[in-house]
């Protein structure tokens, strides 16, 4: 199969998205990057004020292989609005590690209509992801608090967005009441979704994507959420996945994570389900992402994820403040918008970095193999990486160019 360098499956609303994303990303780096102003930074503690901190990881494997892994921290600040309507805005923050200060420079914002639950209020490049939200909304069809402890049904129109996509993208959920030592009750909901068909030049990609949030009793708070994605094709004469994971949890201005003791065996099982990776890909022959995988197999996992989200939330709250954000963060490793700045040893498992740094998750069996879809994803070892600390931005990036500082580029910036 021979690529073409152009996605001919992609609608011209997309296109013009992926297109202007590109640059706008490029220069919001840029200036990200540049050392404060002599303004004081804004300190986000403020009740309106939440800290997270996010892991994800990017592997592919076929004819060679790619590893990417990043760490990232953001702050979301929230705004009441009149009728009803919140803004969210979000701050990466400064790279000195334990400052807890919040760089001055916005990463991006919108406005969520608490009844409506629509997104309003976005930049250009943040337009594709407003609207999948808001076509995503429309097609909600139960109120999670009101099914705990029980199983059901959950599917999304995607029918009017471009032809790579599935017409419909379909769940079955699962919500159950869990204990914490710190918090008391909680709530556990899975997605886990059927496997769909992406379409891409020459084919089709099978995908599947699994998701978990643990919410507060009210579905109002997001402590933890883990989502995998993973796709597969023989469409190049060979055998080809891409997978991508990612967990985010709450933190303090510190980085420190929220204290999960407690959870116990149920949440153990529960999350077990998600498919959550016990290896991580070992790089024997070093590759960029293939085109169909920064194209058509990035923007899949990118709405999958959305989707898998909101089927979990099931209410008009703000779930945003974590699927898009991990939206964009997948499409700028998959796109090696930041190089290797630093090199050093390899990552482990997403699974296993959880299990380091959330207390509660340690004990825990949360990661099996992935035979989710029968997709395994090569041996277990480690890989040389490379990494990068943008400061204005709190990202790690782990990226096996076997400090070469070499970036992949493609033309999708989510």
């Amino acid at each position: 199969m021979i690529w073409k360098g152009k996605n001919m499956f992609l609608s011209n609303e997309t296109k013009g998205f992926l297109g202007t994303r590109n640059i706008c990303l490029v220069i919001a780096l840029s200036v990200m990057l540049l050392p404060p102003s002599g303004t004081t930074s804004l300190a986000m503690e403020t009740e309106n004020a939440q800290h997270y901190k996010m892991i994800s990881s990017v592997e592919y494997t076929g004819e060679g292989q790619f590893r990417n892994q990043a760490e990232t921290s953001y702050t979301v600040r929230q705004e009441t609005l009149p009728n009803g309507r919140v803004q969210y805005s979000f701050y990466g923050n400064d790279g000195a590690p334990g400052s807890g200060q919040e760089s001055s420079l916005r990463t991006f914002d919108f406005i969520l209509d608490r009844e409506t639950r629509q997104l309003s209020g976005v930049n250009r490049d943040m337009a594709f992801w407003a609207r999948v939200n808001n076509e995503c909304v429309r097609s909600l069809q139960k109120v999670t608090k009101n099914n705990v402890g029980k199983t059901w049904k959950q599917s999304f129109a995607l029918s009017s967005f471009d032809t790579s996509l599935p017409g419909e993208l379909a769940f079955t959920l699962t919500a159950i009441e869990l204990e914490t030592d710190q918090f008391g009750q909680m709530i556990a909901v899975r997605a886990l979704s059927e496997p769909f068909l992406a379409k891409v030049e020459d084919g089709f990609v099978t995908c599947k994507v699994n998701t978990i949030y643990l919410f507060d009793p009210e579905i109002e708070e997001i402590y933890l959420s883990i989502s995998t994605f993973a796709a597969t094709t023989n469409a190049n004469g060979h055998k080809e996945t891409l997978r991508y994971e990612v967990a985010t949890y709450r933190s303090n201005a510190t980085g420190a994570s929220v204290n999960l003791s407690g959870l116990g065996k149920d949440f153990e099982k529960f999350v077990q389900k998600v498919g959550l990776s016990t290896k991580v890909v070992k790089v024997t022959e070093e590759m960029p992402l293939p085109q169909w995988a920064q194209s058509e197999g990035l923007v899949a996992a990118q709405v999958a994820t959305i989707c898998g989200a909101m089927a979990c939330e099931g209410a008009p709250n703000p779930v945003v403040t974590v699927c898009i954000p991990a939206a964009q963060t997948i499409g700028m490793q998959s796109t090696g918008l930041i190089p290797s700045m630093v090199g050093m040893g390899g990552a482990g498992t997403v699974a296993g970095t959880l299990g380091q740094t959330v207390p509660g998750i340690g004990t825990m069996k949360i990661a099996m193999a992935p035979a989710f879809l029968g997709l395994g994803l090569g041996t277990a070892g480690t890989v040389a990486s490379g990494t990068a600390i943008a400061g204005g931005l709190g990202l790690v990036i782990e990226n096996n160019s076997h400090g070469s500082g070499r970036s992949h580029r493609s033309p999708i910036v989510p």
